[in-house]
């Protein structure tokens, strides 16, 4: 069994989604207002229920899908197509985000702001949630689960580190910087959505095939 090869498949992928260094700029934004103490809190309790809502979708996403009778290579599908929108979404550069930002500016609570719009969904959204039920669903035995859910923390450890060096990152990198790093790794979502799609379209048509 290649635990090392699932671990760095899993881990790349959730990590590519959330995007920790593509977010910073967005981070910073969202919290501009707020002093230091106020950014911290923000960041702790948004990494903390992010982390928490990936990882219960992930353990109960396998409920989910036999309370509604959806198959595994059904999701794979379905998450191949949703995971390639993000990753041409990130590489065309959408406003989406900037709307998060605009929205938060509007009224800002300090505890909301950390569970909308940071938690969810710029930190926990709707392709990393698909990538994580269908790492953990695919993992067939429980060393493998427990990468996935290791892969989910380690991911939420680097984004409450760049929370942390913020600052210090974006002078490094700069805001072309971190627009370089988030559609480089657009790139490599592209691909990994790619694997998924026809990995569950190949396990529908063996289906097909066995009838």
């Amino acid at each position: 069994m290649d635990y090392l090869g699932f671990f760095t498949t899993a881990f790349t992928t959730i990590f590519v989604i959330v995007d920790p260094p593509g977010n910073i700029p967005m981070f910073i934004a969202v919290t501009e207002a707020l002093n230091e103490k106020e950014r911290d809190r923000i960041s702790k309790k948004a990494t903390f229920i992010a982390a928490a809502l990936l990882i219960f979708v992930a353990v109960t996403g396998g409920s989910i899908l036999e309370f509604f009778r959806i198959t595994v290579d059904s999701l794979k599908i379905a998450g191949g197509i949703l995971l390639f929108a993000v990753s041409v979404d990130i590489l065309m550069g959408s406003r989406r985000r900037e709307i998060y930002v605009e929205k938060s500016k509007e009224s800002i609570d300090v505890d909301s702001l950390a569970v909308f719009p940071i938690a969810l969904p710029l930190y926990s959204g709707p392709g990393a949630i698909t990538a994580a039920i269908v790492l953990y669903s695919s993992a067939e035995i429980p060393q493998l689960k427990l990468l996935v859910i290791l892969s989910i923390v380690l991911t939420y450890v680097i984004v409450r580190l760049t929370h942390v060096y913020s600052s210090q990152i974006i002078r490094v990198l700069g805001k072309s910087g971190s627009d370089i790093v988030a559609r480089l790794m657009a790139i490599f979502l592209a691909a990994i959505a790619v694997e998924y799609f026809f990995s569950g379209l190949e396990g529908k048509l063996s289906t097909f095939r066995l009838r």
